[in-house]
């Protein structure tokens, strides 16, 4: 399952590896470009010394590669390919944890409407509408009811030694969430290391610090009614911003069925034709911008009211 998002970076341009000079700061501009999880990612910092930049970029790199390798449903050789073929997963990479808690919150806050178990569901879905190219109709109840009654957070259970489904059909997609934490890994490695004026876009984005330019990195997000045309501009400054569009992909061929299914009654149906949300982590803004598309204005304005960190941003 891809998600495309509907960001356009306000920024200077990058390539696969390349520099740029930012002569009021004195500063070196570093861009690499490359692929992450199926999409384009870059990388944009700023320094004083581009060689040394560079090969932490490349190990940055690498380290995407090594969680791909954990993460990915297009690699059949990954953990969580394992994890789905099996039903259990004996000894997880460490990474597997603090991605796993993550979702824990995320499901809390959002009341269920973020649950990564949703990949059988949406694999019926795919399946029918691959095998009845010209439908118009969902599938048959029976066979819903089937993939949902898989489905639930409470059916997957973890400790350090092995992740296990309770039930044989259970299976999940990291895809509303993997992109942001690989996004905040790379920034912690890069943070680490002293870089302060950087901005990660591995399908979410964050931004280390501000622009050297001492303002914030200013993104677009476009409007889910016209891709060409702004809806706003965020400015991120030490924060992350992931969006979750409903007709960033759809399963149907008249766009009808979006690739966002609702994991409480199994309804392709997102309450919001746009939801981006600015977090402190790349990690939460990914999963809660695909969790609060089922959100109604109710429930926004409550997580608002307990979360005043968080700024959710909604397109009708």
């Amino acid at each position: 399952m891809q998600r495309r998002r509907f960001l356009k970076i306000l920024a200077a341009g990058s390539g696969s590896l390349s520099f740029s000079k930012l002569q009021a700061a004195g500063l070196q501009a570093v861009h690499w470009k490359g692929y992450a999880f199926g999409a384009v990612g870059r990388f944009t910092l700023y320094t004083d010394k581009p060689e040394s930049a560079k090969a932490l970029l490349e190990a940055c790199f690498k380290e995407i590669q090594r969680l791909e390798r954990v993460f990915s449903l297009y690699d059949h050789r990954s953990e969580i390919c394992q994890l789905n073929r099996c039903g259990r997963l004996e000894n997880p990479d460490p990474a597997w944890f603090p991605l796993l808690n993550a979702i824990d919150r995320a499901h809390a806050l959002t009341n269920g409407t973020f649950d990564p178990t949703i990949q059988t569901l949406w694999q019926c879905y795919s399946r029918h509408y691959l095998q009845h190219p010209e439908s118009t109709n969902n599938p048959a109840p029976d066979i819903l009811k089937a993939a949902l009654d898989a489905c639930g957070w409470e059916k997957l259970r973890y400790d350090k030694g092995a992740i296990q489904m309770s039930q044989p059909t259970t299976q999940i997609s990291l895809n509303g969430i993997a992109q942001g934490y690989i996004t905040d890994r790379v920034s912690e490695i890069l943070k680490s290391e002293g870089y302060s004026h950087v901005l990660v876009e591995l399908g979410e984005t964050r931004a280390l610090g501000p622009h050297p330019q001492q303002r914030p990195w200013r993104l677009a997000i476009p409007s889910a009614e016209q891709t060409d045309s702004i809806h706003t501009i965020a400015e991120l400054d030490q924060r992350a911003l992931a969006t979750s569009a409903a007709n960033g992909s759809s399963l149907s061929k008249d766009s009808a069925v979006s690739h966002l299914i609702d994991p409480r009654n199994g309804i392709p149906a997102p309450q919001w034709k746009s939801v981006s949300v600015l977090a402190d982590s790349a990690t939460e803004a990914d999963a809660l911008s695909t969790g609060l598309s089922f959100a109604t204005l109710v429930e926004l304005d409550a997580i608002r009211a307990r979360r005043s960190d968080l700024e959710i941003i909604t397109q009708t």
